[in-house]
């Protein structure tokens, strides 16, 4: 008799168990099947590359010598200048030359020279070679975290991801929603880990990298001040983390920023533009791309507006006629 209750117990365990974990994995595939939160990206298909000028930059063409009434600013950074997954137009070099435009009253350029997979040594090599040729009013540098990372980091990174994205389902359980949801909330805890003790790790003072970049910042301040041209330097968060007091990479931003300061900068931290939103509606596409949006642009673009606008003085307007008298309308 106890035995036979036993079995009975075991069997009603052993049902309980199997439907629990077929009910979790009729919710892990609606989960699945449902729409992500947050922003919807735009297909822009090969309209994100569009235009691109006879010098192989993301712009519009730029005559060399600076039109008569026309400020400009010469535009620096990588991918996050170039604006990958956005249209031309949501770029954050068009978004400030509009703004501009529109709140002071003149015409502006934004001279866009960034280029994805630059680094700080490659901008203050390329503000020295073509930038100032342009005449800017201003330089603005766009600084992102990954801007220490040399060839050899950045390319080992490249090729773990693509091979991650290589693996097949090999497994009868990968079949399972709930098994590959499990899965992935794992790798996703532990690569999120490894990130970011790996860029913590790449600001540490003895880190090549870092001590390269600090002198290329320095530098770039250097042949600013030589010219008499303000710098601005905007500092871009990693969205894909939390954008608040929990953020990962705050005491990094903290390193760039006072080194951008002792170049001479005026340095725009956009975190605190960013913090308390939700960061999937400010990257192209979730974790498959983090670049930012056309939403983040909009954000960034009001901060780097402003600090322009804070360190190139107005244009004086233009005498209007004068009547009989003397006085001037």
């Amino acid at each position: 008799m106890f035995a036979a209750s036993r079995r009975g117990e075991i069997a009603l365990l052993a049902l309980g168990i199997v439907l629990a974990l077929g009910l979790a994995e009729v919710a892990a595939r609606l989960v699945a099947s449902s729409p992500a939160p947050g922003y919807a990206p735009v297909r822009t298909d090969t309209r994100e590359r569009r235009p691109i000028n006879a010098r192989g930059y993301r712009d519009l063409e730029r005559s060399t010598a600076k039109p008569p009434g026309v400020r400009r600013l010469v535009c620096l950074g990588d991918s996050f200048t170039w604006g990958v997954g956005v249209l031309f137009d949501d770029t954050w070099p068009q978004r400030v030359e509009r703004l501009l435009a529109r709140e002071r009253g003149e015409r502006w350029e934004a001279v866009n020279l960034g280029e994805p997979g630059l680094n700080t040594v490659q901008e203050a090599a390329r503000l020295a070679a073509e930038g100032f040729a342009y005449q800017p009013d201003a330089v603005v540098l766009a600084y992102v975290l990954n801007d220490t990372e040399d060839d050899a980091t950045a390319a080992a990174r490249a090729a773990e991801w693509l091979a991650e994205q290589k693996q097949p389902d090999r497994s009868l359980f990968d079949r399972s929603a709930l098994v590959r949801l499990v899965r992935a909330r794992i790798r996703a805890t532990l690569e999120n880990r490894r990130r970011v003790s790996d860029y913590r790790a790449m600001y540490a003072e003895g880190y090549p990298g870092w001590a390269a970049g600090r002198r290329a910042l320095l530098a770039i301040g250097g042949l600013c001040r030589e010219r008499g041209v303000p710098l601005v330097v905007a500092v871009f968060p990693l969205l894909a983390n939390r954008l608040d007091d929990g953020y990962p990479f705050a005491a990094i931003h903290a390193k760039v920023d006072q080194v951008a300061a002792e170049a001479g900068a005026r340095v725009v931290d956009l975190l605190p533009s960013y913090h308390g939103l939700e960061w999937r509606a400010l990257v192209v596409d979730g974790a498959n791309d983090e670049h930012p949006n056309e939403v983040a642009y909009r954000i960034a673009a009001q901060a780097i507006a402003r600090a322009v606008s804070e360190v190139v003085p107005r244009q004086e307007a233009a005498p209007g006629p004068r009547r009989a008298g003397g006085e001037a309308r």
